[in-house]
């Protein structure tokens, strides 16, 4: 019989440097910006393969209750988020608890999909207040104003010189950042410094 192998239970790759606290020049009204870390996700990526995106959408649908996006957006559906990341694929986000690899696994192997468990090796931030897309603008190229990102709306992009995905959550101020464990204290020091003169709250 195969052995299973097990992996270790997950840790963030910032705990060593993130310290809870307000940090830079805060305005009257308090940090510009605040940054969270999404600990307790997976992360799992769905392909459809040729000419299966169709019945694999519906499996999704009917497992999820989530529709799959179109190529540049992000939908939600209950506790899960998908995001389109290319073509015929994505990457579905919930809580560990929900059992997301398994269920997904489940429903769209059967119709020509396949699922990658990506959740050991992401970092995903999450970026609220009035003054975060001029943080974001310090490093990223595109156009981040709600008449050209609106909600729900994501990019594969750079950030700091850093390959991310930027997915644009609720109200005009909130944006989740993803990107590889292996980057993630550069991009949690490059929004630090670009946040420090709204000041910044690690939460």
């Amino acid at each position: 019989m195969a052995e299973i192998m097990t992996l270790p239970p997950r840790r963030s790759a910032l705990d060593s440097v993130w310290v809870l606290g307000d940090y830079g020049i805060p305005g009257p009204s308090g940090p510009g910006v605040t940054i969270i870390r999404r600990l307790g996700l997976g992360a799992i990526q769905l392909d459809a393969r040729r000419d299966t995106a169709a019945a694999v959408a519906r499996a999704v649908s009917d497992s999820l209750g989530i529709a799959l996006p179109a190529p540049g957006r992000a939908a939600s559906g209950g506790e899960f988020r998908a995001i389109w990341i290319g073509p015929e694929r994505w990457m579905l986000l919930g809580s560990d608890s929900t059992g997301l690899e398994a269920r997904l696994r489940a429903a769209v192997e059967p119709a020509g999909g396949s699922v990658i468990d990506q959740s050991h090796g992401r970092a995903i931030l999450r970026l609220s207040g009035p003054r975060v897309r001029d943080t974001l603008a310090k490093g990223t190229g595109i156009d981040l104003h709600p008449r050209a990102f609106a909600e729900n709306t994501a990019a594969q992009t750079g950030l700091f010189h850093l390959s991310v995905t930027i997915d644009r959550r609720r109200g005009t101020g909130t944006f989740d950042v993803h990107a590889m464990r292996g980057f993630a204290q550069s991009l949690h020091e490059s929004l630090c410094e670009a946040a420090a003169e709204f000041g910044y709250r690690l939460a």
